[in-house]
């Protein structure tokens, strides 16, 4: 299949299991990002966690999934359903998740397969593959239950963008618990997740050993440094991710800063409105649609150059990959007074990180100075490590799984800490599968 590396192909073992409970990675195990995860136990119930592809330079790939009749997809970013439309359309897999991560996957998916034509990288699906996906969806409500065969499954809030989903599932045996990507913070999007009572928890841990500063003095420091910007006549740039980045940035500006100029392009202005189609996904519906109101949205052309004379400009793409961020940019750059604010990680290889080590960025194809100043803030919307470590003590979780973690830096320190407050910590692999509870041993 093209969209495998060598050695990516299926790696799932033929037998199912002859007793208790295996999981097993196709990607996400020892990775940030790319996420899938077969969770089945030896009565043959099979259940796929997520199915994403990590959006870097190259995309990498998960390995190839197994068949499967359903899967829980946690969210709509693209590391965690990226993939699906290739599992509709060759397994006839349905889909279980939020209506918002419904809603936005269509515009995630159509957006995967534009960056895959213009970048020229393989995708495993094609456009035909995407109705498909979106007539598989099964749509559930927070809190409500159905049944996976003698399985127990309810989505509860994960915090970390709206619509955002953990998974519980009460077996005859054990009860399991998928964070999907979490905080246990509010932000001006969504409320934080809460904690639930479980035997095994399966914990994304992207800011292991890293903790994040106090939201409030963050937010300060932004606000001032913006404000610091605008006053001497500059202008700044604001790169954020479309889904949930763009949407927090334009309210905490509405909130603090409410005299200036903002405008705001890119695939985000099509995200907020479907957010507003679900206002209970929302932590303050008035607040998110008096923000949106406030700020310009850009539409066109024209609309594009009058940004310019704005005092706040808020775009995608947030890693500087393309979008409009690029276009303004490239304009913004001749004058020294303006400045570009990241709230969002700039990943290796991207124009962002550039920027941030050299100062330079691909700009249509030619390598540009930008003699800009720039700062970063922290407004993950990802646990950090204590929040990752008080959650999973208030599951009271006899035994823990870390995935979505570089295994070299944020592994390490959530293991040792989990160890030391009683969990049996498992560090999953990608391709090698591995058994709960009293039954869990090591196998290939």
């Amino acid at each position: 299949m093209v969209f495998y590396s060598p050695g990516r192909t299926s790696s799932y073992p033929e037998q199912p299991p002859t007793k208790g409970y295996r999981y097993h990675y196709l990607g996400g195990g020892n990775e940030v990002g790319n996420v899938g995860v077969v969770l089945e136990d030896h009565k043959q119930t099979r259940l796929l966690l997520d199915y994403g592809l990590a959006p870097t330079t190259p995309p990498r790939y998960p390995s190839e999934a197994p068949v499967v009749r359903d899967a829980v997809i946690t969210h709509s970013h693209v590391d965690h359903l990226g993939m699906a439309p290739w599992l509709c359309a060759n397994h006839r897999t349905r889909l279980h998740g939020t209506a918002l991560t419904a809603e936005i996957s269509e515009l995630m998916w159509y957006d995967c397969h534009k960056v895959s034509s213009i970048e020229k990288y393989p995708l495993a699906w094609d456009k035909r593959d995407i109705d498909t996906a979106l007539e598989s969806w099964n749509i559930h409500r927070y809190k409500e239950e159905w049944m996976h065969n003698d399985w127990k499954l309810e989505l509860h809030r994960a915090g970390h963008i709206p619509g955002a989903a953990m998974l519980n599932i009460e077996t005859p045996e054990r009860k399991i618990l998928f964070s999907g990507d979490f905080d246990t913070r509010d932000s001006p999007l969504t409320k934080g997740a809460e904690p639930i009572k479980t035997d095994t928890l399966f914990l994304e841990g992207t800011y292991g050993g890293r903790e994040h500063p106090p939201l409030q003095e963050e937010e300060l420091r932004f606000i001032n440094h913006v404000q610091r910007v605008v006053d001497r006549g500059g202008k700044i740039l604001i790169p954020a991710f479309a889904n949930g980045r763009t949407q927090d940035i334009v309210m905490r500006l509405h909130k603090h800063l409410p005299h200036l100029d903002v405008h705001v392009d890119g695939m985000g202005k099509k995200i907020a409105k479907m957010q507003m189609n679900h206002p209970e996904m929302i932590r303050d519906i008035h607040a998110f649609k008096n923000a949106w109101s406030w700020c310009r949205r850009v539409s066109g052309k024209s609309d594009r150059k009058k940004a310019l004379d704005a005092d706040v400009i808020v775009s995608t793409s947030g890693m500087m990959q393309g979008g409009p961020a690029i276009w303004y940019l490239n304009r913004l750059r001749h004058d020294t007074s303006n400045a570009v604010l990241f709230t969002g990680y700039q990943a290796e290889k991207t124009g962002g990180r550039k920027l941030q080590t050299e100062g330079k960025v691909n700009i249509f194809g030619n390598e540009t100075e930008i003699p800009l100043e720039w700062e970063s803030y922290s407004f993950s919307t990802h646990a950090g490590h204590k929040e990752i470590v008080d959650f999973a003590a208030a599951c009271d979780a006899e035994e823990v799984v870390i995935y979505h973690t570089d295994p070299n830096t944020a592994r390490p320190p959530l293991v040792e800490t989990l160890e030391k407050n009683g969990h049996v910590v498992h560090t999953p692999v990608n391709g090698i599968s591995e058994y709960l509870g009293e039954e869990y041993s090591r196998s290939n």
